[in-house]
């Protein structure tokens, strides 16, 4: 009974649904898998849509995690964790997407610049601040595909709110540094675009790019005439133009959006274009008949955070639990089996035991030699009977008679007879006893001699 119960305890937990975790409307389908159409399916049962990456990661920058690969409406397998976890993603953190995907090339790539206004940026040298040649900084803007800003365009870019803490070339040969809010560690605390008069051997640049007037994103292409790129090539021709691989979020909140039809990684390992100004992912992966849980969006669902100090193995204790009352049980009834096969055991007869002396008469067992009725064994001869201390020799040969022919015979008597030291001699013994006759013999002789005394007890009846 109480394994039945197990059993039915672990069925509920395998097949009904429990929402681990609700953040800003997102929750994932509990232990059930789904391939893409039934993700779908699965979430509009639940009053919710199929969620998408963007959703996730919002909840997700709310702490929402889990452990198990589920469905995204484009069409990607992913796992979002906010800690890291041997366990759960291998210890990675973020949105981590399954492999392998469906793209694994892209003929460009989105990267996002830091601090850019109206196509102005700065930059210094590789080997140090302030330590660029004005031969030096022009072709280091070339490297970036910029050119170097005019002091007119660093001019609109300061009016636009571009500033900095560190001075640089312009087209003019000119070192500047623009500050919008005075601070006394930069320019002494000067605002407005100041000319440095005296830095005219080595600086940083201030480089511009005409396709970053209205936006911190910009497009990249292959280098060397190749026509695509992998995920890495791509991180690396960003880092190339000191900046780095523009994510999603930096995509959709760009001022202005990059033009349509143009695929380009991004930084979530996605490679993605615009449409219509908005943009869209390309799916992740190319056979939607994988298996996976589902990510669903509802926004009217209430939060719900359980505070867990470890991933939920309410299933393996129960497990446990079972196994372990099932082996008790079954030593218990083991146990008691055994103990009733002994009681019926020793309630059955014995049987008597077999000795060949042994015959059966009116169901009991005498001896076949014993006439008496008395069981004595064959081999037992002799039985000690009491001695005559006083007797005659003439009676000696009538008792011993009587003794071996008697239906009961004993097998233990004493018959000492002469008992003599090495420094006894018969010369000794025949000075002693005139007559030669052995001490003892006679009752009244009570001469000392050098012979030992003794008796010579006989058999003095029987049974």
């Amino acid at each position: 009974m109480k394994i039945l119960f197990c059993l039915a305890i672990l069925l509920h937990t395998a097949t009904s649904e429990i929402y681990d975790i609700v953040v800003s409307g997102v929750f994932e389908s509990s232990i059930m898998t789904y391939n893409y159409t039934q993700s779908r399916e699965y979430c509009l049962s639940q009053n919710a849509t199929l969620a998408t990456l963007e959703q996730v990661t919002r909840a997700q920058n709310t702490s929402f995690q889990t452990c198990r690969y589920g469905w995204v409406k484009e069409q990607q397998i992913i796992l979002v964790r906010t800690t890291a976890s041997k366990s759960c993603g291998s210890n990675h953190i973020g949105i981590i997407k399954q492999e392998p995907c469906g793209y694994y090339i892209a003929p460009s790539a989105y990267c996002y610049k830091f601090n850019v206004v109206t196509g102005v940026f700065h930059v210094d040298s590789q080997s140090g601040k302030y330590n660029l040649t004005f031969a030096e900084a022009n072709s280091t803007c070339a490297g970036l595909n910029a050119t170097m800003a005019t002091e007119s365009q660093l001019r609109v870019a300061h009016a636009a709110g571009f500033q900095t803490c560190r001075a640089g070339w312009v087209a003019e040969q000119k070192v500047f540094i623009s500050r919008t809010t005075p601070v006394a560690q930069c320019a002494g605390g000067e605002m407005g675009v100041k000319e440095y008069p005296g830095t005219k051997d080595k600086s940083d640049v201030f480089c511009f790019r005409s396709d970053l007037n209205h936006t911190d994103v910009y497009v990249v292409y292959p280098p060397f005439g190749n026509s695509s790129m992998t995920y890495s090539e791509a991180t690396q021709q960003c880092l190339s133009l000191g900046d780095s691989l523009a994510s999603n979020e930096q995509l959709r909140s760009a001022p202005t959006p990059i033009s349509d039809g143009i695929p380009g990684w991004s930084k979530d390992n996605d490679v993605v274009q615009f449409s219509s100004g908005n943009l869209t992912v390309t799916p992740c992966v190319s056979e939607p008949s994988r298996l996976a849980s589902a990510y669903c969006f509802n926004p009217n669902i209430t939060d719900f955070i359980p505070v867990r100090t470890k991933d939920d193995k309410l299933w393996l204790k129960i497990t446990m639990v079972c196994i372990i009352a099932a082996i008790f049980i079954i030593l218990l009834m083991a146990a008691a089996f055994m103990r009733g096969n002994n009681c019926i055991c020793y309630a059955r007869p014995k049987k008597p035991a077999q000795d060949s002396t042994l015959e059966k008469d009116n169901g009991l067992h005498h001896p076949k030699w014993n006439k008496t009725s008395m069981y004595i064994p064959k081999d037992d001869i002799f039985h000690q009977i009491p001695a005559y201390q006083n007797y005659d020799a003439g009676s000696k040969t009538s008792v011993l008679s009587k003794a071996l022919n008697t239906g009961y015979r004993s097998h233990a008597f004493t018959n000492c007879g002469f008992e003599s030291t090495p420094e006894d001699s018969e010369q000794s013994f025949d000075k002693t006893h005139p007559d030669r006759s052995p001490a003892g013999v006679n009752p009244q002789d009570t001469s000392p001699g050098n012979s030992h005394e003794y008796s010579n007890a006989g058999f003095d009846g029987t049974y």
